[in-house]
């Protein structure tokens, strides 16, 4: 049964669950290396949600400190990647692992990254591309970063 108003997903074999409780506020394409290595793909993607309104309803995942201002979540069980965090208030969910990423086309999001796209990729809409040292909300989730470590 689906709860209208959550949108919900979890990893591969279950060990992990989550819900949000407000729409997703972007979907984000990101092809910096990190992301090609961690998701063993060439971008990851990922739905970006608020945190006050996000929780995870069955186990938690485990984290892996991918740089000095991000982690990066995976089931500890079946190694499903499944969230990138920050010291921002938001939480990216890898979006295959929402119950229904149908649901959910980027049609408002972004390409960050681009500097580490594979050139055999073409990207084909017209959404807005970044550096990854000149997007607004990597900048900030930086700088937030070395204001908790002060």
């Amino acid at each position: 049964m689906v709860d209208e108003g959550k949108i919900t997903g979890g990893c591969l074999c279950g060990a992990v669950r989550y819900e949000a409780g407000e729409p997703l506020f972007r979907v984000l394409f990101c092809h910096c290396r990190k992301c090609q290595m961690a998701y063993g793909s060439v971008f990851g993607i990922f739905a970006s949600f608020y945190t006050r309104t996000f929780r995870f309803t069955k186990g938690e995942p485990f984290y892996y400190r991918s740089s000095a201002w991000a982690e990066r979540g995976f089931c500890s069980a079946c190694g499903s990647p499944l969230v990138f965090r920050d010291a921002t208030d938001t939480i990216g969910v890898m979006i295959g692992s929402l119950d229904h990423p149908e649901n959910f086309p980027p049609t408002n999001g972004n390409h960050l990254g681009i500097e580490s796209k594979v050139p055999w990729f073409n990207i084909d809409d017209d959404l807005p591309r970044w550096r990854t040292e000149d997007d607004p909300e990597y900048l900030a989730a930086r700088e937030l970063a070395a204001r908790e470590d002060e």
